[in-house]
């Protein structure tokens, strides 16, 4: 009777310790999943600050170009024919739309910042996981050694008993 409370003792001492190694694998292989998704959405929203800023400095080639004082010759060529109101309207419509396209800039800015943090988190919390899990390691292969020990002195009970 003895000696099977000492097994299922060791047992249970082992398979514990493994069993949350386990759990702490899976942990840290769905933060590694959220820390890739995190990344995506990083390159995501600079495709978009880069497309954002490519369509801006467009804009500003085509405001520079509407701000200059076109020649009748130059107007014709650049198609920009009209009155000075119509001008008008077309810059402040530029205007309008470089305002708008800065504050998309802005907002995909702190986009980025928070999915920077989010990443810093997330890498925060795998080096958190890596230590648990080395601490859980070692806990399993000081498990390990005493039941091997328990298992030794088992086996000098056993042969204590068959003499």
């Amino acid at each position: 009777m003895m000696k099977q409370v000492v097994i299922f003792t060791c047992l249970i001492a082992l398979v514990f310790p493994l069993a949350l190694a386990g759990c702490c694998r899976f942990e840290m292989a769905s933060l590694q999943e959220e820390l890739d998704r995190t990344r995506m959405e990083r390159d995501k929203i600079r495709m978009e600050r880069d497309e954002n800023r490519m369509e801006r400095d467009d804009l500003k080639a085509k405001l520079e170009t509407a701000m200059r004082a076109p020649k009748p010759s130059e107007a014709k060529v650049t198609g920009l024919s009209g009155s000075l109101s119509e001008f008008q309207k077309q810059i402040d419509a530029f205007v309008s739309f470089r305002e708008e396209l800065q504050k998309r800039e802005d907002e995909l800015a702190k986009l980025r910042q928070a999915a920077l943090a989010e990443a810093k988190t997330a890498q925060e919390r795998m080096d958190k996981l890596g230590t648990r899990l080395q601490a859980e390691t070692e806990r399993v292969i000081r498990l390990q050694d005493q039941l091997k020990e328990a298992q030794s002195a088992i086996v000098e009970l056993q042969d204590k008993f068959t003499e």
